[in-house]
């Protein structure tokens, strides 16, 4: 297990946000009795957040390279469908960024179930991924499905309440967290790499999967009206737990949620992947890793970042300018998404599939400035009490627009961008800073899913980039050899 990569790439995540939470302690926010809580909430996340994913390269990545190329190859489209749903499911329930988020809305708004939430928003995940890998197999064009989908989403959020409609967004982006990412991308790419298709459709999949999530909590609250409807104020919400008594709900909460993962990868071993003993023993041991690692980092979470979050958000909207909310959530999202562990595992793949012609540091720079744009608009929108659908109608619609003019590879790697951008440090953190900015459930949530938006837009702009040069490289050749 290279626990000790994954090691440096946690502290990479959490240690910046640490070591300016530190410094406003010092200066402009003293968190008091909270400065112990959150230290060893960070230290949970950093050891939790690093055996998770060592885990999960173990365990979880070989069961979804080896499942997607294992159907691909049966070419049996209602196996591959099925599979697909059940996969899609499972690991949405294991997620942790889902997890989290639910937490959070439940604490807002305990008119919502947190329970029913994760349940509706990995059926939604589930049904998505058949709608990607079926697009994935007839080599349907992405952006078409795209727009019809994001037509639906945008019929449906006018009919529910605006703390609803951002909930959809922010489900959207949490679902394709640090566990679901590396089976959806390993997934979409053995089914395509079976295919006669181009590269162009080894991206897309997770763009795809996460207009699921936001489809299925819409209509959770169109048949549940009123849910929404409750506004309590963060410091209300706030609850403060033991230690123990916090582990012992994460344990149960996590048993729950990773134990349909852990059947269905036992049943596949026995019927479709049949690894060797001795690997499968591995990833097995792999898979408690990765148990015991969502456990201690939710448990991180709820003891120590939370609370901490939302007592910054909540005191220096208070007592400063908006100039430094705002400069600080540019801060913020500029370190986070830069150091969030699925973005890397996705720019690392889009600099294999192209065969370095797109380098994953360029990938990388234009996530991050369209994260920091995102998570500072996000601020001004709570700030000045802007209504939520603005931002979504906007973003989306440009993105979506976009697409008819950007290369389908970049519109691929945007969408499957969008939906990684948003990670651990987003759900936990800024999530909680923006409802200590804000002090209502109505106004707080949102921040998410204007971050997975975000990169919708900044990675088709560098597909237009990226066009325009091969263009002019093309047209110079060719005004060589005329010469």
């Amino acid at each position: 297990m290279d626990f000790v990569s994954k090691l440096k790439e946690t502290l990479t995540s959490v240690l910046p946000i640490m070591v300016i939470v530190l410094i406003l302690n010092f200066t402009v926010a003293p968190l008091g009795a909270k400065l112990v809580p959150f230290l060893v909430g960070g230290l949970l996340l950093v050891i939790g957040l690093s055996l998770f994913l060592a885990g999960t390269d173990i365990g979880m990545v070989p069961v979804g390279e080896k499942l997607g190329s294992v159907l691909a190859h049966r070419r049996s489209v209602p196996l591959m469908m099925a599979m697909g749903f059940i996969i899609g499911f499972a690991v949405t329930l294991a997620e942790p960024d889902v997890t989290v988020l639910a937490n959070q809305v439940h604490s807002l708004n305990p008119a919502i179930n947190q329970k029913v939430l994760i349940v509706m928003i990995a059926l939604g995940l589930g049904a998505f991924v058949d709608f990607g890998l079926l697009r994935t197999v007839m080599g349907f064009p992405l952006k078409w499905l795209l727009i019809f989908f994001y037509l639906i989403v945008f019929a449906l959020v006018m009919f529910i309440d605006q703390g609803m409609a951002s909930i959809c967004f922010d489900a959207s982006g949490a679902t394709t967290g640090p566990l679901a990412v590396p089976f959806l991308l390993a997934l979409g790419l053995g089914v395509s790499a079976s295919t006669k298709h181009d590269k162009d459709s080894s991206f897309g999949l997770t763009g795809v999967a996460s207009i699921g999530p936001i489809l299925a909590v819409a209509v959770m609250a169109l048949l549940t009206r009123g849910a929404g409807g409750v506004a309590e104020t963060a410091a209300a919400a706030a609850e403060s737990h033991g230690f123990g008594t916090v582990l012992l709900s994460k344990l149960k909460d996590t048993a729950v949620g990773f134990g349909p993962l852990f059947l269905i990868i036992l049943v596949l071993q026995f019927t479709m992947l049949h690894f060797p003993r001795i690997k499968f023993r591995k990833m097995l041991l792999g898979m408690l890793y990765s148990f015991l690692g969502i456990v201690i980092f939710l448990t991180g979470v709820d003891f120590g970042f939370v609370e901490v979050g939302r007592y910054l958000g909540q005191t220096i909207s208070q007592n400063y300018s908006p100039v430094l909310v705002v400069c600080l959530a540019l801060v913020f999202g500029g370190i986070v998404v830069f150091a969030e562990p699925a973005v890397w595992v996705l720019t690392h793949q889009v600099e294999t599939v192209t065969a370095g012609r797109i380098k994953r540091m360029m990938v990388m720079v234009f996530i991050c400035i369209g994260v920091a744009l995102a998570v500072a608009l996000a601020m001004i929108r709570i700030l000045f009490n802007i209504n939520y659908l603005w931002f979504v109608f906007i973003g989306v619609g440009a993105s979506l627009l976009m697409t008819l003019f950007t290369p389908s590879l970049f519109t691929g790697i945007a969408f499957d961008s969008g939906g990684v951008a948003s990670g651990p440090m987003s759900t936990t953190f800024l999530l909680s800073f923006a409802m200590g900015v804000s002090g209502s459930a109505s106004m707080g949530f949102g921040l998410v899913g204007l971050i997975a938006i975000s990169p919708l837009i900044s990675i088709q702009i560098l597909g237009l980039i990226f066009r325009v040069k091969e263009r002019k490289g093309k047209k110079g050749a060719g005004d060589a050899a005329s010469a």
